[in-house]
């Protein structure tokens, strides 16, 4: 295989890993920022191989380690592991390697110092600032909690990528002590494939069909059974193909500070290890293009089946980015290209349907100057300092607090127990809650406020809803406005504290809404067909 087509072959090859990461999959249009510093990480790392740059090269690299420092601080560990990685080497173009470093250093140390500055403006200590923890240590114990299981399951980048990375791993860790591939792969492919369904069963799940024997449906769990077995062929590469124990050093020096702190703080959320995911896809990559080349020397047709496996994983990763799946894609289609410039409606395809309607929800509550308790850390970045995170412990600690969002899920309700369902929260008396609004699984929205709005409205029937307000003065205009176009049942309801909704509700069937729904449209009015 010639040097071009190697290139070729493990940029391709990489694409496809990186796709099949899960976290980078799910939240690629999520608006949050594991992804842009794992982007800025990779920038880092290429600036720093590129040779043709010339005198450019040391102040651009600082430049991108100030940028990586500045898109978020988690980045830290991965510029310190990719400092430690460059200076691995011989002695010759040592001096090279350290400039390098240096460079690497500087831009940290410009980060570090305007993150200083806006620490001292917000009066917190820059250990505060960068870690952003709260004063309950909310996340602290949050990844006490976690810690065992999830390291123990080993699917930090997804679970179709579980048995490539303790492979890739595995493997790295072998060669470091043994010079020999062959030997490498020998050991490192049964026992991955061991750990892959053992590790789960440590971390607490139960069955056989748990860790590589429990990969989502059918064709997703043929793929990565499939490619699992393909990891033989790399016995048979050809000696270009083998990734060199300094490479592999490199890439393990680079992912581990990383690790070890996402590890240590933050292994409640496998997103967190972003930072990381550059040399650890790099690693899986150099690792599994052996795999090819072995199985293209022993036969042309041969290389079919890991190619097969890649690509079909790849296309089930595509078909679930950003979480689409089956019912955002059919959400997408139904939009056509005019949906391509509806803001609402591409908004409610990037973020996903629960988090798109939790953003609905809470928008009519929230005011100028409220505090919102919560622990769902993606409202910071919607509602900055007006976000309060704090464990779900008492009624006690809502006083304070205008709005208070819960958050349903199977992993929250086996960490908080009882204090993750809404039922919890409606029988707090000092203060009392008012429920606005309610996802089931999902999440649910209170006001701390008595006096205003009725309970969420239950799923009972049908209705049509032309529009939500703040005001009441404004739901009123829009019934005036309906009644004179001809729709003199519609009327406004109050779902919450300043919230107000303009709906005609006794909808007998779908095909009656639709067709309400096609009469406002030629009059100018939008209309949705909603549950009452």
């Amino acid at each position: 295989m010639t040097v071009a087509a190697l290139r070729t072959s493990g940029a391709v090859l990489l694409v496809f890993v990186l796709l099949t990461v899960t976290y980078f999959e799910q939240y690629i249009a999520a608006g949050m920022t594991d992804v842009p510093v794992a982007a800025m990480v990779a920038v880092t790392g290429v600036v720093l191989v590129t040779r043709k740059l010339g005198r450019a090269h040391l102040p651009l690299l600082a430049l991108a380690s100030l940028l990586t420092v500045l898109t978020k601080p988690s980045s830290l560990p991965a510029l310190v592991g990719l400092g430690g990685a460059v200076l691995l080497g011989t002695r010759s173009g040592l001096r090279r390697r350290a400039y390098a470093a240096g460079a690497l250093g500087l831009g940290v140390i410009v980060g570090l110092l305007y993150d200083l500055s806006q620490a001292h403006y917000l009066h917190q200590s820059l250990y505060a600032f960068l870690t952003l923890d709260t004063p309950t240590h909310f996340y602290g114990h949050l990844a006490e909690q976690y810690r065992h299981r999830v390291l123990l399951d080993g699917s930090w980048l997804g679970p179709d990528l579980r048995m490539l990375l303790c492979f890739a791993v595995g493997y790295a860790i072998v060669r470091l002590f043994v010079s020999s591939h062959r030997l490498a792969v020998a050991i490192a492919v049964p026992v991955a494939a061991a750990w892959s369904w053992l590790g789960p069963h440590l971390s607490g799940a139960h069955g056989v069909r748990v860790g590589i024997l429990g990969t989502g449906g059918g064709v997703e769990q043929a793929a990565v059974l499939l490619l699992a077995v393909s990891l033989l062929f790399a016995l048979a590469a050809p000696a270009e193909v083998v990734p060199d124990r300094l490479r592999l050093a490199r890439l393990l020096v680079w992912a581990t500070p990383t690790l070890v702190i996402w590890g240590l703080d933050a292994v409640y959320d496998d997103r967190l290890l972003a930072p990381a995911w550059a040399p650890l896809v790099l690693l899986i990559t150099w690792t599994l293009l052996p795999a090819f080349a072995g199985a293209r020397r022993r036969s042309a047709w041969l290389i079919a089946l890991p190619a097969a496996a890649v690509l079909t994983l790849g296309v089930l990763a595509a078909y679930d980015i950003n979480g689409l799946g089956h019912t955002g894609w059919q959400q997408f289609r139904a939009g056509g290209l005019s949906g391509l410039t509806n803001a609402a409606s591409m908004r409610n395809v990037a973020l996903g349907g629960d988090f798109a309607a939790e953003l609905d929800a809470l928008a009519p509550q929230v005011q100028k100057g409220d505090s919102i308790l919560t622990y769902d850390a993606r409202l910071r970045f919607y509602y900055l300092d007006q976000i309060d995170y704090q464990e779900p412990t008492s009624c006690s600690q809502l006083a304070g607090h205008r709005v208070f969002v819960l958050l349903e899920d199977d992993e929250y309700q086996t960490l908080f127990g009882t204090r993750d369902d809404s039922s919890f929260w409606e029988a707090c008396r000092n203060p009392t809650l008012t429920k606005v609004a309610e996802r089931p699984g999902a999440f649910a929205v209170f006001v701390n406020e008595t006096g205003c709005g009725s309970p969420a409205p239950q799923d009972q029937g049908m209705a049509i809803e032309f529009g939500r307000f703040r005001t009441d003065a404004k739901a009123e205009a829009l019934r005036a406005h309906l009644a004179a176009a001809g729709f003199v049942e519609a009327k406004v309801e109050q779902l919450g504290c300043a919230l107000y909704r303009v709906v005609e509700t006794g909808v007998p069937s779908e095909q009656v809404g639709q067709s309400i729904i096609a009469e406002a449209k030629t009059a100018g009015i939008t209309a949705t067909l909603v549950p009452h």
